[in-house]
């Protein structure tokens, strides 16, 4: 390494500073890159279609295909699920559970399933291991219906179908927290109507 003298101390010093600058350029770049990803707004359900084609299981696990209106209810709850998926295989059956329980007779939530299998047959296998009763869609199929609030599944989606603003799911920001939440906040509006 050789030393710097006295007559390049002012250019080694332009070299520092020049070096320092770049430096606090790209911190600040990528830190606004990361507050972008946290704070980024969530996806609006608004302008969404008042109807998708869907797959339902009937009696004895026949499909039927019918057409959804998923402004029905005030609540639409949208699940992101994949077969394929090990945390979907564990969190699909409380939700079934769940829904199987629930009070629909008040028409206060609908639940529907954007699935991410790679095909229908692979969906409706899935559906019919857990005895889902509620009409699902692949994911290129669900139009804007099909907007996840996050970068992974499970991913339970609570709706507000009158604003089409998100009222929770299974992500804050970019940071995962579980279906558990969204799922005690409709376990809230079957009891109460509102969350």
């Amino acid at each position: 390494m050789r030393s710097v003298s006295n007559s390049d101390l002012p250019t080694h010093r332009k070299k520092l500073q020049s070096m320092k600058k770049f430096l606090i350029i790209m911190v600040v770049f990528f830190g606004l890159i990361e507050a972008f990803k946290e704070f980024r707004p969530g996806p609006r359900f608004g302008s969404a279609a008042d109807t998708i084609r869907v797959e339902r299981l009937g009696g004895g696990g026949t499909v039927i295909h019918e057409e959804f209106q998923p402004r029905l209810a005030p609540y639409l709850a949208v699940y992101h699920g994949a077969s394929w998926c090990g945390p979907c295989q564990q969190f699909s059956p409380r939700l079934t559970k769940f829904y199987h329980n629930a009070d629909k007779t008040q028409h206060r939530f609908q639940l529907m399933m954007v699935n991410y299998d790679q095909s229908d047959a692979d969906m409706i296998a899935y559906m019919r291991q857990h005895g889902m009763g509620f009409p699902a869609v692949m994911r290129g199929d669900a139009d804007s219906w099909g907007a996840a609030t996050g970068n992974g599944i499970p991913n339970l989606v609570i709706i507000d179908t009158v604003t089409g603003k998100v009222v929770t799911s299974s992500f804050d920001g970019s940071t995962y927290q579980g279906c558990e939440i969204p799922l005690n906040v409709l376990r809230t509006i079957v009891a109460q109507g509102h969350p």
